[in-house]
């Protein structure tokens, strides 16, 4: 390893700042374009090297202090930074300049004639963009002498930081969190890394933000354990309002949640509202975690469909955009694959008065109900990281042509990959509209919308 300095200039869609080196990339995370930094060079791939930020010689204007103390290069020495955040040190509106200019720059170098994206949105107010993850998760690990931890990852591995505080979850999860971890630590509860020898793996706390309710998921890998069934016990007695899940997972792989969910006190599901529409949401169900960022994206769906269309909604989760676009007077057909989440969006449309013929769901892969979908003007496709199969693609754009589609992308490097061969299909991008789901990532949400 050799250390050398660099000007950053750019930065890369995963966040780090970029720098060059005869002729090489450099990635340097915790960087801001316009930065001159010294560093130290770490792996090599064909034309790219990873380094690790030693000191900044020439800051940005717009870097700022982080406001957690587990963020950046020399939080937790010896054990790494936590690998939640990637921005703290850049200025909220400067975050929300750069991740536009990413979205512009993705999509307008595959689709020459896209329009230029719009100026990101922002669900958070611009001095105080914190609290916002109304999701809030840590995982369990143990010291070498067993005592408990509770945090998130070290940055790129699967290595564990304990955190005292993490100011992007809601504060009331945090406290909550932190509480069940005390009482989990003086009942002596065992937790390992990979879920070695330890009963503890994670737990997951949903909390309200248009509704008072509060739902928490413990994750274990065995639940015979006393002490585990006693400080369970204790926990929910200190707790009375809020509903309590123990899942089952003793496999040592990538998922949360295993298939396991035991309801231990509380309402089966938590209601959370959106856009004025009631959502059931189940224990182990994805629901966006941000939910002030959901309804700007709800927001912008609802203003592109024509009124009283007929929409097919592929990728439909739950129904963030069906049971909205069907309160709103249009007839929807919601295609998603998961069972659970297609049993909670029937759920939150007997809820919200909705009938079969108004808002149906089907449980089914996208490749596949194309084939069969009824008659649509419209269609809204909100699909994974990765974005939609070609299938897909050829199905929507090049069989069933509507006139209109509404695309709500998490990945702008699968958008703009996406909307090239949707162009070639005969269809014009009329706006690209950035929303910032995860402020303090380089995370970005995109609303694109097309016409044929």
């Amino acid at each position: 390893m050799a250390d050398a300095e660099l000007e950053i200039d750019d930065i890369s869609p995963t966040g780090d700042g970029v720098g060059r080196l005869d002729g090489r990339r450099v990635l340097v995370p915790f960087t801001i374009p316009g930065e001159r930094v010294r560093v130290r060079l770490r792996a090599e791939a064909q034309e790219t090297t990873t380094a690790t930020l030693l000191s900044v010689l020439r800051a940005s204007p717009s870097r700022v202090t982080p406001q957690c103390r587990h963020f950046g290069p020399d939080a937790a020495p010896g054990v790494g930074p936590c690998g939640g955040c990637s921005w703290q040190h850049i200025a909220y509106p400067e975050q929300l300049r750069i991740k536009t200019r990413i979205v512009d720059r993705l999509v307008r170098d595959a689709v020459r004639a896209a329009p230029a994206a719009r100026p990101m949105l922002a669900a958070t107010p611009a001095d105080a963009p914190w609290g916002y993850r109304q999701k809030v998760h840590f995982v369990f690990g143990a010291t070498g002498t067993s005592r408990l931890l509770m945090g998130h990852y070290v940055r790129g591995s699967r290595r564990i930081i304990p955190v005292e505080e993490c100011p992007v979850h809601d504060p009331r999860g945090n406290a909550l969190a932190f509480r069940a971890r005390d009482r989990y630590a003086r009942a002596r509860v065992s937790a390992e890394p990979g879920r070695g020898r330890g009963v503890l793996s994670s737990l997951a706390i949903r909390v309200g933000h248009n509704t008072p309710e509060m739902m928490a998921t413990l994750v274990v890998t065995d639940t015979a354990d006393k002490r585990l069934r006693r400080a369970t016990h204790d926990v929910m007695d200190a707790e009375p309002d809020v509903a309590f899940n123990l899942n089952l997972h003793p496999e040592p792989d990538g998922f949360i949640f295993g298939r396991e969910t035991r309801r231990l006190r509380g309402a089966e599901r938590m209601r959370e509202e959106v856009h004025g529409a009631s959502f059931l949401i189940s224990p182990t169900a994805f629901f966006q975690t941000n939910v002030a960022a959901a309804e700007l994206l709800v927001d912008l769906v609802l203003a592109a469909v024509p009124d009283t269309s007929r929409v097919l909604d592929l990728y439909a989760g739950a129904g963030l955009f069906a049971i909205p676009l069907a309160r709103a007077g249009h007839t929807v057909t919601a295609v998603e694959e998961n069972r659970a989440a297609v049993a909670d969006g029937i759920a939150s449309a007997r809820l919200n008065r909705l009938s079969a013929g108004t808002c149906q769901f089907i449980a089914r892969q996208a490749e596949s109900a194309i084939r069969s979908a009824p008659p649509s003007d419209v269609v809204v496709l909100d699909p994974p990281r990765e974005g939609c199969a070609p299938s897909v693609l050829e199905g929507v754009f090049g069989a069933i042509r509507p006139r209109l589609a509404v695309y709500v992308s998490c990945n702008p490097e699968a958008l703009a990959t996406d909307l090239k061969q949707i162009t070639a299909s005969g269809y014009t991008i009329r706006s690209i509209q950035p929303v910032d789901m995860f402020p303090h990532t380089a995370h970005i949400e995109a609303v694109a919308v097309v016409t044929r």
